[in-house]
């Protein structure tokens, strides 16, 4: 004969509630579509392309 006191079913609910939170986020985290989207560029040409890094500062060395 089993006795279930407060102790085993404070134990028992804990479990289940730890299984059922384990499942569902394992769920919902395989449920996540990360897609990929393409973008079309056209391309520069005969264009030269500065990028100024723009720190705050002017630049001494000129």
């Amino acid at each position: 004969m089993i006795v279930i006191d407060k102790k085993r079913i404070s134990f028992i609910i804990i479990c289940l509630l730890l299984g059922l939170f384990a499942y569902s986020y394992q769920s919902t985290k395989s449920t996540i579509d990360y897609s990929i989207e393409e973008v079309s560029t056209t391309p520069v040409s005969g264009k030269t392309v500065v990028l100024d890094a723009g720190h705050g500062t002017p630049d001494e060395r000129c």
